[in-house]
């Protein structure tokens, strides 16, 4: 009965083993794809991170050697030049050369390349911000008082990063229209302000000294 029973168990494990052996030669396929697949994946990764390092240290490179020019029609010139095409690479030197720009009065060029900065969804929200404030800025004989107003007041919601430097042009546009006390106000609740620096107060202070107000005494 033994003898039988162990023929059996035999005969079972040679069945079982040679189902596996045809199961594995009709979908090895499968598990050397997956292997394939995960190897070829992490290999393409590594070549997309080694080209986009080799890509910004090229930029790079070049913004290094284009600041380094002392003539600044020259310098801008060479910035133009530039070609990136990672985003935040785009919004860094969009906003070098619209500062060489405004070094060289070319206005006109200098809000072509912040409106270029701000209006692209694919840039990150902080530069974005930045080139609107810097565009603001520069807007100044050029653009309506009351439109510039509005952009600033925008920049101004809470959360923004320059909503500080904001709500201190907007107290800058209310003095140019005479209303001192709506000014005075402004300027007081940004001493008041949490996340005001040192920088700011003094400028601000500085500026409600001059309108004959004493900050030391808010």
């Amino acid at each position: 009965m033994s003898d039988t029973d162990s023929f059996i168990e035999e005969v079972s494990e040679e069945v079982r083993r040679d189902r596996l052996y045809k199961f594995l030669r009709k979908y090895a396929w499968v598990g050397i794809l997956t292997v394939v697949t995960i190897v070829g994946g992490t290999t393409y990764l590594e070549f997309q991170k080694a080209q986009a390092r080799t890509e910004a240290e090229a930029v790079g490179t070049a913004i290094i050697n284009a600041l380094d020019i002392s003539n600044l029609e020259e310098r801008a010139e060479e910035l133009r030049k530039i070609e990136v095409s990672n985003s935040e690479a785009k919004a860094i030197l969009a906003m070098l050369l619209a500062a060489e720009e405004i070094s060289l009065e070319n206005y006109e060029a200098a809000s072509a390349s912040l409106n270029a900065i701000f209006e692209d969804p694919s840039i990150s929200r902080v530069y974005r911000d930045m080139a609107k404030f810097k565009f603001l800025l520069i807007s100044h004989g050029n653009v309506e008082d009351n439109l510039i107003l509005a952009g600033f007041k925008e920049m101004a919601s809470p959360g923004n990063p320059f909503r500080l430097l904001a709500e201190e042009q907007i107290a800058l546009l209310t003095l140019k229209t005479q209303d001192i006390d709506t000014a005075v106000d402004k300027l007081k609740s940004i001493l008041e302000d949490a996340e005001l620096t040192d920088t700011m107060r003094q400028r601000v202070s500085q500026l409600l000294m001059s309108l004959g107000v004493d900050p030391s005494s808010l």
